[in-house]
């Protein structure tokens, strides 16, 4: 036992953290299962490698930018009717990454687009894949800020290289002609790199008004559309049908 300084020094020396980090406990578990050598050593490399593939998916959780966590388990199917278990499986199997292929989510507030997504996006990042989530706002700001903002190059940079990106909330506000022609080019540099899951309130046919361009939301669609699946989601608000009110609450406490 009084090597085990010199090697946690040997270990910290060849960037073995979780070795460092867990030697007494390894040596213990070995001794109380009388474990062969091969088996101690089985052991130590399984927990390094478990433990660096743990910590490069938090890393990419942290990096993706959700806004929240939201999981593929709490997704209502029952609720949301609008797509099947069947297609829900295949979205899960995340095989349209792998192929670049998009999804367009669209439908009113409350249907589940936004939830979907980031499920999605987050399975994803647990499967490996480098994400990147923004709303369709902060991309603008990113877009128009990248060239003299160090965040906004870095969160640029990121999408760039990822192998998905989430675009939230298209079409909830208009942007200006400049802000159009900047998502064009972005789409653009993205197709056959870069899976897509766009989320909005439009309709194709209603995307020439929040762009104030019929030209370029024909290119924009053009593209989008080239390797997609578009699920149309209707249905009641989830949030409007489960909302919570805190006098409602009061009273029932009180009663």
């Amino acid at each position: 036992m009084d090597k085990i300084p010199e090697i946690k020094g040997y270990a910290a020396s060849l960037g073995l953290t979780y070795t460092k980090t867990e030697l007494e406990t390894i040596i213990h578990e070995a001794e109380k299962n009388s474990s062969s050598y091969l088996t101690f050593l089985y052991d130590v490399l399984y927990g390094e490698i478990k433990y660096r593939q743990d910590k490069a998916k938090e890393r990419r959780i942290k990096e993706a930018g959700f806004p929240y966590k939201k999981y593929l388990k709490d997704f209502d199917l029952n609720f949301c009717t609008s797509i099947t278990k069947k297609q829900f499986n295949q979205l899960s199997e995340l095989t349209w990454v792998d192929g670049i292929y998009n999804l367009i989510l669209s439908g009113p507030p409350g249907v589940g687009k936004t939830h979907l997504s980031i499920a999605l996006a987050y399975h994803a990042c647990e499967e490996g894949y480098k994400v990147s989530y923004t709303s369709m706002q902060s991309l603008m700001q990113v877009l128009k800020t990248h060239e003299v903002d160090r965040r906004s190059k870095a969160k640029l940079n990121r999408i760039l290289k990822s192998n998905l990106l989430v675009i939230d909330e298209v079409g909830y506000l208009p942007i200006t002609a400049v802000e159009g022609n900047m998502f064009f080019q972005l789409i653009s540099q993205l197709q056959e790199q870069t899976s897509l899951i766009i989320t909005t309130n439009k309709g194709f046919e209603e995307w020439a008004e929040f762009l104030d361009d019929t030209a370029l939301a024909t290119a924009i669609l053009d593209r989008l559309s080239y390797r997609c699946d578009r699920i149309q989601m209707t249905g009641k608000s989830y949030r409007l049908e489960n909302r919570k009110s805190f006098l409602e609450k009061e009273r029932n406490c009180k009663e």
